[in-house]
């Protein structure tokens, strides 16, 4: 809401400005080529170049807090490819690990019948 109002006084207050100097009666041509300016005009071309640096000042700034948030989103992007990366080899090194477990598990279920079976053979050579 403050901003609101002091916006509105801004614009009051520059409507104020542009009323003070009159370009078409307030700016002459010297014999020597140049402009000569009412005290209020001289005022406010002052004060619109003095505005316009500014401006020019703040632009580039902006400029470089966009490229520096662009950067910043850039860097947030490669560590969250990289943690997506990681986190599908991590993924299938598990599955891998699951696969050989299960596999071990038959070789294991396999070479307890072929104990079984040779203890078996061998109890019956015994006899």
């Amino acid at each position: 809401m403050k901003k609101i109002i002091f916006l509105i006084i801004l614009c009051l207050l520059s409507n104020s400005a542009f009323a003070e100097c009159d370009f078409a009666t307030g700016v002459s041509k010297t014999p020597s080529g140049t402009y000569e300016y009412t005290k209020e005009c001289h005022i406010f071309v002052g004060k619109t170049i003095q505005d316009n640096d500014t401006k020019t000042q703040q632009v580039e700034k902006l400029n470089k807090a966009l490229d520096l948030k662009d950067l910043a989103l850039e860097k947030s992007d490669q560590r969250a490819q990289l943690w997506r990366d990681t986190s599908f080899k991590l993924e299938d090194d598990v599955q891998k690990m699951n696969s050989y477990r299960n596999t071990n598990q038959w070789i294991n279920f396999g070479l307890g019948i072929l104990v079984t079976g040779a203890a078996v053979w061998g109890a019956g050579q015994l006899r």
